[in-house]
């Protein structure tokens, strides 16, 4: 596969693009080195470090053994025909300060609100995230505000990619542990990287966005957004340390046993933040199909040996049972023989 996308970028791209995209697909076909996994157990509480990359997918199981079959790849590459503003690349939820995942999961299941301050040409637009359940407290401090005198707001883009408190259109999202060197560098061919130069950027952009993203990929909003990467060809899925699902899947443990299959040493966590199927290193070490069976062995071994032991044991008990039986049949033969005799 890696030699068909190589031709594929030479066949589309051109001059620096090119030579990123080629890079990209080098790394991502390369021995993955210092791939770093967090380890949690039944009931932690998911602590998303700043630079970690979140990836929602469409569908359920079946979309869930594509990608694990075949990477975070752009489906520009693999033939998917979906119009993206963003082309030839993956989108990623890149998580902008050390938070926990419930806290994440409460701010994008809000509201993205954006308000003018000011009237006339000296008016400037903001844009704020609100968290779940809390649209009336900040909508009625934007109400009591003088210098606001308009605002409209959206669904957040994350509700639309990822599992959320607010729709079950999504169930499955992936984490993606970025903390070794080969995942930094792999996040270094982001379309929203200011130190890629602007115009290598056109084949990557719809031409409709093209003009406006010039603008939005420096003076970021929490509404264009502020959180989102783009990485160019795809990232492999060593990277994923955890599998985020919403109710339907948490509820269902043929799928979860099925996903905790796909991905022994990860994680599987829920709505609420919380770990419900561990990936501490005994798990993976009972869970690994290999081991397991060496355990079984080892046991069946064990019991054997006990049981031989035993037999061994009351074999040679038996003996000397026999033995004290015969010699004092023998002793009591001799002595009525005396006695006989005497007699």
């Amino acid at each position: 596969m890696k030699d068909k996308y190589i031709l594929d970028a030479e066949n589309r791209f051109t001059g620096k693009a090119l030579e990123l995209v080629k890079k990209q697909i080098e790394l991502f076909y390369s021995e993955p080195k210092g791939i770093v996994k967090t380890k949690y157990k039944v009931g932690d509480k998911v602590f998303l470090k700043k630079g970690t990359f979140m990836h929602g997918i469409f569908g359920e199981i079946d979309n869930f053994d594509y990608t694990i079959d075949n990477g975070f790849i752009s489906g520009n590459f693999t033939g998917d025909t979906r119009s993206n503003k963003i082309c030839n690349s993956v989108g990623m939820w890149n998580i902008q300060e050390d938070m926990y995942l419930k806290d994440y999961i409460n701010e994008y299941s809000g509201f993205t609100i954006s308000y003018s301050v000011g009237r006339g040409p000296d008016a400037k637009v903001e844009s704020i995230l609100i968290p779940y359940h809390k649209f009336d407290e900040i909508t009625e401090k934007i109400n009591n505000d003088d210098n606001i005198w308009t605002y409209w707001g959206d669904k957040t883009k994350e509700v639309s990619f990822i599992p959320s408190l607010v729709s079950d259109k999504r169930q499955i999202a992936f984490i993606l542990n970025m903390e070794s060197d080969y995942a930094k560098e792999l996040a270094k061919q982001d379309v929203w990287n200011t130190d890629i130069e602007y115009e290598i950027l056109e084949p990557f952009l719809d031409y409709r966005y093209y003009p406006k993203f010039k603008d939005e990929r420096v003076n970021k909003t929490k509404a264009t957004t502020d959180r989102e990467s783009s990485i160019m060809f795809g990232l492999p899925t060593s990277l994923i340390e955890g599998v985020f699902v919403g109710r339907k899947i948490e509820n269902n443990k043929e799928s979860l046993d099925h996903i905790k299959s796909r991905l022994p040493d990860c994680y599987i966590c829920n709505l609420d933040g919380k770990v419900i199927v561990g990936n501490e290193w005994w798990m993976f070490f009972l869970q690994s199909t290999e081991w397991w069976y060496i355990i079984r062995k080892w046991f069946s071994i064990c019991k054997i040996w006990w049981i031989s032991s035993k037999w061994r044991s009351f074999r040679s008990n038996a003996k000397k049972t026999y033995k004290r039986l015969v010699e004092c049949y023998n002793w009591r033969k001799r002595s009525n023989f005396w006695f006989n005799w005497c007699s």
